[in-house]
């Protein structure tokens, strides 16, 4: 059951699309990076207090979009995965074996759930319901129900329901083996339906990010009362807000434009088309000024980067370019993180293929942590949580900087979490794939009789 010594080596041990494990280590470090600002500045007294003005000076509030932003990333590349595998198995799809497809996919989650669970119950946590996260629907309950161990389960619910529906749609608009066009122009009209959607239902008198992070913390606008009461008994600390904003400004937005399926999805379409980019990669290895436009695209997609990281004036943002800009943010920020993969595994043949950008994300050094992102991304929440409040004399913002505060924090958060994943991917999660799939194997062995 336990093979320690194999289950060691293999987070070392480097796939095919070794370049993958650097975009996903690199986007994990960025989420755990803005999570800990958001807790750190929970104690900056708030807006327009001078040391809250020097918050919106500080780089962590400049990189809060960008960093933010990365959970596209995840997306995108959970999306080109599903249907590279889709594509490699599609002869063998069958309904008969979808509603055992949907428990693997499950199975996958579940270890990593139980360990924030049994984290919870150790450090412990202001009450909050929880069959929502097992059950895979907390990107559909209200934040006023939420813990902030749980909040980064959302998205896993949200990446749980994309593997129930979208094989159902490429099974649907998948035209040939030979010829993508039509299944091209489907993904391609899913993607603009998102930004259609997005415009459509985005109000921006009562969805503005803009003023609302420029004025309040995160977590006093996501976070009930009844857990703040429990922050300041628990840890004895106190906070730079003294209540939180009820009912939340941010609850409209959080519902429809942030957590719901249908205003997420494009990234996993984005990563869809990529997997079909890629399989016909070798036969478009002649594209006119192919050379030049990868320069273009990368230097594209340095200054988008560049921008999302000047916060504009919250006050200076029309509603037409704030509908647009927020409409189409995600999907420009998927589009550049899968040209990025694309030039990094596409054939070294293809005019976009670039070798520095393939050997930097490959390197050794973001194996483990890709290997270990799914359970550090879990459990980080509460980790840096506890870390912060119980050290609250030390990781003070009003006292040092924070950017500093936050780096060093992350370096611990890093330390901690990975130390945990690395004992729970040995003697848990490795071991109960091991026993699932020969209880899946005998399964499908006596419906083959």
């Amino acid at each position: 059951m336990w093979q320690l010594k194999e289950d060691i080596y293999s987070l070392f041990q480097s796939e095919k699309y070794a370049p993958i494990n650097g975009m996903r280590s690199i986007s994990c470090l960025t989420v755990v990076l803005i999570h800990i600002g958001n807790i750190l500045n929970t104690f900056t007294p708030s807006y327009p207090h001078m040391q809250w003005m020097t918050y919106l000076n500080s780089y962590t509030y400049k990189f809060i979009t960008l960093s933010a932003l990365s959970l596209e990333t995840f997306f995108m590349l959970s999306g080109f995965l599903l249907t590279l595998k889709f594509i490699q198995h599609r002869d063998s799809f069958s309904w008969k074996e979808y509603p055992l497809y949907i428990m693997r996919r499950a199975c996958r989650f579940w270890p990593g759930i139980f360990l924030i669970t049994i984290i919870m119950l150790i450090l412990g946590e202001s009450q909050g319901s929880w069959r929502y996260f097992w059950l895979f629907y907390q990107n559909y309950v209200g934040t006023e129900q939420w813990s902030w161990g749980f909040v980064a389960l959302w998205s896993v619910s949200l990446d749980m329901q994309i593997h129930i529906i979208l094989p159902i749609i490429l099974h649907l608009v998948i035209s040939s083996k030979s010829n993508y066009q039509k299944t091209y122009l489907a993904l391609y009209i899913l993607v603009i339906l998102s930004i259609v959607y997005s415009m459509l239902i985005f109000n921006p008198k009562t969805m503005n990010l803009l003023v609302l992070l420029y004025q309040n913390n995160v977590l006093e606008l996501l976070m009930p009362q009844r857990f703040f009461d429990w922050v300041t008994i628990e840890y004895n600390v106190t906070l730079g807000f003294e209540k939180v904003l009820d009912p939340s400004p941010v609850k409209p937005y959080m519902e429809l434009m942030y957590m719901s399926l249908l205003s997420r999805y494009s990234s996993f379409i984005i990563g869809s088309i990529l997997a079909f980019n890629l399989i016909n990669a070798k036969n478009n290895t002649m594209i006119r000024y192919g050379t030049i436009k990868k320069y273009i695209y990368l230097t594209l997609i340095f200054l988008y980067m560049i921008i999302l990281t000047i916060p504009p004036n919250p006050n200076a943002v029309s509603d037409v370019v704030l509908t647009i800009m927020v409409s189409i943010m995600r999907q420009i920020f998927a589009i550049a993180q899968a040209f990025i993969l694309f030039s990094a595994i596409c054939p070294a043949t293809h005019p976009y293929y670039s070798p520095w950008i393939r050997s930097f994300l490959s390197h050794p050094i973001w194996t483990p942590i890709a290997k270990l992102s799914y359970l550090v991304y879990v459990i980080h929440c509460r980790i840096a949580f506890e870390l912060i409040m119980t050290h609250s004399h030390i990781f003070d913002p009003t006292r040092y900087s924070i950017d500093i505060l936050t780096i060093v924090c992350l370096i611990l958060v890093l330390i901690i979490c990975l130390i945990i994943s690395v004992i729970w991917f040995i003697f848990v999660e490795k071991p109960f794939q091991r026993l699932l799939n020969k209880q899946l194997s005998s399964h499908e062995k006596f419906h083959a009789i």
